[in-house]
């Protein structure tokens, strides 16, 4: 039996035993392809949805059936065969209906997705068709279901790092005054396709100063040309071939940089040192970006933005590092870190006078006593010259 197919075991098995625990007749994964919300689809049936949306169906004690949408019929399937029912019905709603009519009993349904993904035609034709029938929002049951990671999807993660940073290699090979974001980006995503990487997220970020505020720009590559005193910072994620994501962040500057941007700098490496330092089994997300708040603020920046997440299938998974700080102080504290979890830290740092800000990415794995970076670049502000790459020290 192969890897992949004992991987395809566990987790149907996994799913199995949260659908007995919950009483669960069936349960429904929707997807659509923006790439936050296409990752259930992949984690129960390893099919990686390239265009508009589909869904998957798990009747207890079944294999799933993919129902995807009519247009991506003549669609090649997934290399993996995990699953043997393929459908595409004339509409999603249709189709979910038709396989849940397949059921023996139907009284309760878990949605994974209801709140975000779901269509609301989905829904109302779910509804209609069986209203004896409860369907729940089951998407936070499902984030506990994947949150710690086999050895198969550690080494998928470990396989997208590995990727990232030969696209960081050769980032730092190309990159120049008068070069412009889009010629990096070209040179990052050639790369990246080369070794095997999917569905890229690549963002450029530079303060612009006004007067006497700056102002923090992030968004795709464009046509902006890099100049010899700006830092630049170029943040790059993707999947490798097992689907599984990493993210990735460096600032860049070719001149010395002035004691603001050199001190934000410092600031997110002391941020994202302090939140490694204290990511741990056991330890909770609150008390992780509170460690990250420290080395921030020990360098007069400030962030008012959670600090990080887990990472899997989806480029967002729980939990959550910092959301119940930041953002919502009311949201349990109960998704404690768990060995084998991956996780990413990205504090976005700004100086408390507003005049500048910084922004770097590193992903880990928990392991047993601690964490481990999968970056081999050190996290740092990189200053590259005809000398070559070295990290500025503040």
């Amino acid at each position: 039996m192969s890897q992949s197919t004992d991987e395809r075991d566990r987790r149907w098995a996994a799913l199995g035993q949260v659908m007995a625990d919950h009483d669960l007749d069936a349960l429904v994964f929707a997807a659509n392809d923006y790439r936050g919300h296409k990752g259930a689809l992949r984690y129960v049936s390893d099919y990686n949805l390239c265009h508009k949306y589909g869904n998957a169906v798990m009747i207890r004690d079944r294999e799933p059936v993919l129902v995807l949408s009519g247009s991506l019929v003549s669609a090649r399937k997934p290399p993996s065969g995990w699953v043997s029912d393929y459908r595409f019905p004339q509409t999603t709603a249709g189709g979910l209906v038709d396989v849940l009519k397949e059921a023996d009993r139907l009284t309760k349904v878990g949605v994974v997705g209801l709140g975000q993904v779901l269509k609301v035609n989905e829904y109302l034709a779910l509804t209609e068709a069986f209203p004896q029938c409860e369907f729940v929002d089951f998407t936070k049951e499902f984030e506990s279901v994947r949150a710690v990671k086999s050895r198969y999807e550690l080494e998928g993660a470990e396989e997208s790092a590995f990727i990232l940073d030969q696209c960081f290699d050769r980032l730092l090979e190309v990159v120049r005054p008068g070069i412009t974001e889009r010629e990096i980006a070209a040179e990052m995503h050639r790369v990246g396709h080369l070794l095997g990487g999917e569905d890229p997220i690549f963002l450029s970020m530079h303060t612009d100063e006004t007067n006497e505020h700056s102002q923090s720009t992030f968004d795709s590559p464009r046509d902006r040309v890099l100049a010899p005193h700006d830092v630049h910072t170029f943040s790059f994620e993707m999947i490798g071939p097992r689907g599984y994501w990493t993210e990735f962040s460096r600032m860049v500057t070719f001149a010395s940089p002035d004691e603001v941007s050199s001190r934000m700098a410092a600031a997110v490496r002391a941020g994202i040192d302090g939140g490694a330092a204290a990511m741990s089994a056991g330890s909770l997300p609150g008390d992780i970006q509170r460690k990250v708040l420290d080395g921030v603020e020990s360098h007069g920046a400030s962030t008012s933005y959670w600090s990080g997440h887990s990472l899997g299938l989806d480029v967002i998974e729980d939990p959550m590092i910092g959301l119940d700080v930041v953002e919502d102080p009311n949201q349990s504290a109960a998704s404690t870190i768990e060995e084998s979890m991956v996780i990413t830290l990205h504090p976005m740092v700004q100086d408390q006078e507003g005049r500048g800000s910084g922004y770097m990415s590193d992903t880990f794995i928990v392991e047993a006593g601690g964490s481990r970076k999968l970056s081999a670049h050190p996290t740092g502000l990189h200053l590259v010259s005809r000398g070559g790459v070295s990290i500025h020290e503040q």
